[in-house]
């Protein structure tokens, strides 16, 4: 952990790769981790039941590691996990909103 994170997240390939192939309870943990983070993270932010959370990414695309682990959770507080290919669209109407345009 005294790396910094990029240099960690190389490390995800050989995490989700042992968890596939070998059902590894290491690499199990690990994912179960980064959804227990994740859903932390959503949680600080005192979502309302019913909103919409949207993810994207290799680790939260379609068939990543963490997409069922996350929805699970989500789904726990009332949240809907949403995929998309490519945050710039969100990241967009996220700026025009918060100086007053539309989205």
């Amino acid at each position: 952990m005294a790396e910094p994170p990029i240099r960690l997240a190389r490390l995800a390939p050989l995490v989700v790769a042992a968890a596939r192939d070998a059902a590894d309870p290491v690499a199990l943990a690990i994912l179960d981790e980064a959804a227990d983070q994740l859903t932390e993270t959503v949680r600080a932010l005192s979502p309302g039941p019913g909103e919409r959370v949207v993810a994207t990414g290799g680790l939260l695309g379609p068939d990543g590691p963490l997409t069922d682990r996350l929805e699970t959770r989500l789904r726990a507080l009332g949240l809907t996990l949403d995929w998309v290919p490519d945050g710039c669209r969100g990241a967009v109407a996220l700026a025009r909103l918060a100086h007053g345009g539309r989205t």
